[in-house]
């Protein structure tokens, strides 16, 4: 008996079937073939996919914290920088208002310094012035002077003064005219009354001895007499000149001087 043989269809038909259902071809055992079934392995816990995902949990909790910090981070800051702006706001504003008083201030003060300089300049103006019209004040004062000394020399002409002579008690015109009288006697001119015109002491100082005024009649009386005690003091320059004790004075011998009757000014330029 010759052994079954199989068409090339029926091999075909058979693969077909096995591809279609792989279950029944798998699960099947084939007649004569050992097979043993396989079993899945189960998926440990610390698979890679697993790892992963705490990774993946880990890095999105610390984002999250580095997130919150910044932002708290960036709150502080925004928040500092607003508190400086604000400080910075608040002290450029006082600067602002001290540049202006300050400027106030300056203006004010170059207001006074105008003004001062203005009084200055008014104030040397016066006193420009004030120099020209004292000035001119002194001229005429001088002017006014020559006028009066010149006066005085007009109305002096035949006038002496006597110096040196103390006052008796209760002194009158008589006794001044007496003395010139004596004073005229002890050089060697006798004068009367006639040649005398007027006598008098001038004013001073109490407890001074006051000078004898005598004016004569004429300038050739004066001249006359002014010559005689010239003369007399010469030749007695030694034995003793004119004093008191010559023309009859009681008390301690004094020098008695005979001199022009000069003004103040006029005296002055011969002293």
């Amino acid at each position: 008996m010759s052994p079954p043989t199989h068409s090339p269809n029926t091999s075909v038909t058979q693969a077909k079937t096995d591809s279609v259902n792989p279950a029944s071809s798998s699960n099947t055992p084939s007649k004569g073939v050992n097979t043993q079934q396989r079993s899945k392995r189960p998926c440990p816990n610390y698979s890679p996919v697993n790892e992963f995902q705490d990774l993946k949990h880990v890095l999105l909790e610390m984002l999250s914290t580095w997130k919150e910090e910044q932002e708290e981070l960036f709150i502080k800051f925004s928040t500092d920088q607003k508190n400086t702006l604000s400080k910075l706001t608040t002290e450029l504003t006082e600067l602002k208002q001290q540049n202006l008083a300050i400027k106030k201030t300056n203006e004010e003060i170059e207001k006074a310094v105008t003004f001062i300089s203005k009084q200055y300049d008014d104030i040397l103006k016066d006193v420009d012035l004030l120099k020209k019209e004292n000035q001119a004040q002194k001229d005429y004062i001088q002017n006014l002077e020559l006028k009066i000394q010149d006066c005085q020399h007009r109305s002096r002409p035949s006038s002496i003064e006597i110096r040196n002579v103390p006052a008796i008690n209760n002194e009158t015109v008589s006794d001044i005219s007496s003395i010139i009288t004596k004073v005229g006697s002890a050089v060697g001119m006798p004068l009367d009354a006639a040649r005398i015109r007027d006598t008098y002491r001038l004013p001073g100082k109490e407890g001074t001895v006051r000078p004898i005024i005598a004016e004569f009649s004429s300038v050739q009386v004066k001249n006359e007499l002014l010559s005689c005690v010239r003369k007399f003091n010469k030749a007695n320059s030694n034995s003793g000149r004119l004093n008191t004790t010559l023309i009859g004075l009681a008390g301690d011998r004094r020098p008695v001087y005979v001199d022009e009757h000069l003004s103040g000014s006029s005296r002055k330029l011969f002293t």
